[in-house]
């Protein structure tokens, strides 16, 4: 079997996504392929933050920030790994991604002006007004599409309601101590309670839930097709260029022949390593394969595990699942 798109994006996560609707916003047909059988990858369970610098979000909330401190603390943070080319062209167009996806599309944000930057001992460290996260989403504005969107670890979430940085957890933090806090707790429990009893899952989504879920709806509105339980295998090359793709179905190998290109969004490789990570299963290193054999390299970079300190959750059931220590105080779960 075969088909025929103009861009065919591998891999469901934010940056497969993201792609996938500047693609097809810029008039493209677009596939995306993803091997699991719901769509969002590491990104569905992630907080769903994106650090952009002098984004227009937290300008209009008030934030003054410089590109130049930026770039001092990226050079801070990235020693020998900077890459003046790569850091001035990333300063220069997240502002603009954020811009175009709070205007064009079904994303919409809500500003970090109280994030501070991870490392915030270096140079040039910001202490807010760098980040942005996705507002909270109704999971019913998916419609059946919701059942592509894959569900919040269970570890990190109360029955399934994730709990946002911020106000939302502030309100969780003190509930027991302001008569507003407790109403804002008590609200959402009981839509919770009540979605988990008529839909089964939670549709109050936030962190990356709601990324994904608004990207997804983005995708949808302008066309893009998604291909769920379908992993790349093989890419195809024509005259030394990558021109499609070899996935694996249920129904036998589809052959994707893509006319202006392949995007590899797979994520990560960090169960291809002896470590633990909070990155989803399927993020075995499928792009960086499939890449490698058709003659790519990798370049210098960082390794992309969804890294930090975790625990072995052990359930009476005999399952195990990871659980991150990722801020003092607050912790997820």
């Amino acid at each position: 079997m075969q088909s025929e798109c103009d861009l065919l994006v591998i891999g469901s996560g934010a940056a497969g996504l993201s792609a996938a609707v500047t693609a097809a916003h810029g008039g493209l047909r677009v596939i995306v392929a993803e091997k699991d059988a719901v769509l969002g990858g590491t990104s569905a369970w992630s907080g769903g933050w994106i650090w952009a610098p002098g984004n227009p979000v937290c300008a209009a909330a008030g934030t003054s920030d410089s590109a130049e401190a930026a770039e001092t603390y990226l050079r801070a943070v990235l020693g020998t790994r900077f890459d003046a080319a790569r850091v001035q062209a990333f300063l220069t167009h997240a502002p603009r991604m954020v811009a175009f996806f709070q205007s064009q599309t079904a994303l919409a944000f809500e500003p970090g002006s109280q994030i501070p930057d991870t490392y915030g001992h270096l140079p040039g460290a910001g202490t807010g007004g760098r980040s942005v996260t996705a507002a909270p989403y109704d999971g019913r504005a998916l419609g059946p599409l919701i059942r592509l969107l894959r569900r919040p670890l269970r570890e990190t979430t109360f029955w399934g309601l994730t709990i946002q940085a911020g106000p939302d957890l502030r309100a969780f933090m003190t509930m027991t101590r302001d008569l507003r806090a407790f109403a804002h707790v008590a609200r959402r429990m009981m839509l919770h309670l009540w979605d988990l009893a008529r839909h089964g899952r939670a549709m109050q989504l936030r962190n990356g839930q709601a990324l994904i879920a608004r990207l997804i709806r983005s995708a949808a509105d302008l066309g893009v097709e998604f291909r769920p339980n379908s992993p790349a295998v093989r890419l195809l090359t024509e005259a030394e260029r990558v021109a499609g793709a070899v996935l694996a179905t249920g129904s036998g190998e589809v052959t994707i022949r893509a006319r202006r290109g392949v995007v590899l969004a797979s994520g990560g490789f960090p169960h291809d390593l002896p470590q633990r990570s909070l990155a989803v299963p399927t993020a075995t290193g499928d792009g960086r394969h499939l890449a490698g054999a058709v003659g790519a390299r990798q370049g210098r970079t960082a390794s992309p595990g969804a890294w930090c300190p975790v625990s072995v959750v052990r359930w009476p059931d005999g399952r195990e699942a990871p659980f991150p220590h990722i801020i003092e105080r607050g912790k997820p779960g």
